[in-house]
């Protein structure tokens, strides 16, 4: 993980780091996929989808974990 490597690998701490490199990348405020979903914390449609996949993931993996 690039940016959380002090913190022990977990498919959470994967996605957060995919996330930040989005920000990073796009020049967007950091914070929550689903909080730039509902604020419009993205520049452009496929900013937007790429946050909804996103978050589709992040749910999946949610739900695997809870599931274990």
């Amino acid at each position: 993980m690039k940016h959380f490597k002090e913190r022990e690998f977990s498919l959470f701490n994967y996605m957060c780091d995919i996330l930040y490199n989005f920000y990073t990348t796009n020049n967007l405020e950091h914070c929550c996929a689903l909080e730039s979903l509902m604020g419009g914390n993205y520049n452009n449609e496929q900013q937007k989808e790429w946050l909804k996949r996103f978050s589709d993931v992040w749910e999946r993996v949610e739900q695997r974990s809870i599931t274990r």
